[in-house]
């Protein structure tokens, strides 16, 4: 998906201590799993089928991920191959016009009696083959000959190779389909299940949620003693769902692998095509168009954040408009890298603005969208 510079240059002090990371803080006290099936006794078989259908979503956008990568390597290697087809295509095609060369000039010399082959083209073949070529042609024309029957056999090994990565790239290509049309049913289960729970249980659920998507933040900041370790502390602005609640499915798909050697600086929101997208906060949009993000949308938010939306099918609004918090600024869509696939919102959260680097939006997606 689409990614933005990374701002090279360490934060000031005072920056990291206003930076705003809307990941909810959570207490000594917890909510626990037992809290929430007691919660949702009046929607237990709903509450079942939802978190059948969170873990269906997970383990094949999870696969899909996966494909994709491979798909990503298996064109990279087709380039390669292709390449390497092209240039002993074009090293044998160079060696046999040597070779006509040399079959020409012995025949110029009066030492090659049969001129009606080496007038064409397709009999090089029949000409380096026959006894008087061999025992007339001088050490040059035999290197020439033995340089063409290499690349011959190399070009053969090339184009076997790349029927093999052709072969492979198409079960891929199938496999990804099959991932992609689970993914899409797991996700209308998965909002269809979550409509029909009891509003007690949906609230304490969504806590939960958030609870353990921030503690799980949290530890992966701790592993990798990153520079925001200790996000989530200070909270100086509301931040809203870009989609209805319940109208999305995501992971946390945060530093997946990407094509050209990227990683993924966002979080992926799968929701109905045109599903309306809203204003996190308060601010001013930048519209944008590119290659990887298609139709996109920066939002300079008043609290000093930058919100970058990708892959819109259409925005709602100009470029350099004011908006407010959850004013309809875009519809959701499939534009940029991401044409082909369901449709999806790229959400990416730049806490220092726009030429900050970004972080990962996924637990305060969670505490915004599972409500």
């Amino acid at each position: 998906m689409a990614a933005r510079k990374v701002f090279r240059r360490a934060a000031p002090p005072l920056a990291l201590m206003m930076m705003v990371t809307l990941v909810p803080a959570v207490g000594a006290a917890q909510t626990t799993r037992a809290q929430v099936d007691a919660a949702c006794e009046d929607s237990r078989e709903q509450l079942a089928e939802y978190r059948a259908a969170q873990a269906e979503f997970e383990s094949a956008a999870l696969a899909y991920e996966r494909v994709l990568n491979e798909i990503d390597q298996l064109q990279r290697q087709q380039a390669r191959v292709s390449g390497s087809v092209e240039a002993n295509v074009s090293t044998a095609e160079n060696v046999q016009r040597q070779i006509e060369e040399h079959a020409v000039e012995l025949y110029m010399r009066g030492g090659f009696t049969t001129p009606g082959i080496i007038l064409s083209a397709s009999s090089v073949d029949r000409l380096i083959t026959t006894t008087e070529f061999l025992s007339s042609a001088g050490l040059g024309a035999r290197g020439s000959l033995d340089e063409l029957l290499a690349a011959r056999g190399q070009l053969t090994r090339f184009e076997v190779d790349l029927e093999d990565v052709h072969r492979q790239l198409q079960e891929k290509q199938a496999e990804a389909a099959e991932m992609l049309t689970r993914q899409e049913a797991a996700m209308q289960a998965e909002q269809q299940a979550y409509a029909r729970l009891s509003d007690r249980c949906r609230d304490l659920n969504a806590k939960y949620e958030a609870e353990q998507a921030a503690a799980r933040e949290r530890e992966r900041l701790r592993r990798e003693q990153e520079r925001l370790r200790n996000q989530g502390s200070v909270q100086t602005g509301p931040f809203i769902c870009p989609f209805t609640p319940g109208r999305t499915s995501f992971i946390n798909s945060w530093g997946f692998p990407r094509s050209g050697g990227r990683t993924h600086k966002g979080t992926d929101l799968f929701a109905a095509w045109d599903e309306p997208i809203y204003a996190v906060q308060s601010g001013t949009v930048l519209n944008t168009n590119s290659g990887l993000g298609g139709i996109g949308i920066w939002l300079r938010a008043d609290s000093g954040f930058a919100y970058y939306y990708a892959h819109l099918s259409r925005r709602a609004v100009g470029n350099g408009q004011r908006v407010t918090q959850g004013q309809v600024i875009g519809f959701n869509g499939n534009t940029g890298n991401a044409l082909g696939g369901s449709p999806h919102l790229h959400f990416q959260m730049h806490p220092g603005g726009l030429n900050s680097a970004a972080v990962n939006p996924y637990p305060t997606l969670v505490a915004a969208c599972k409500r």
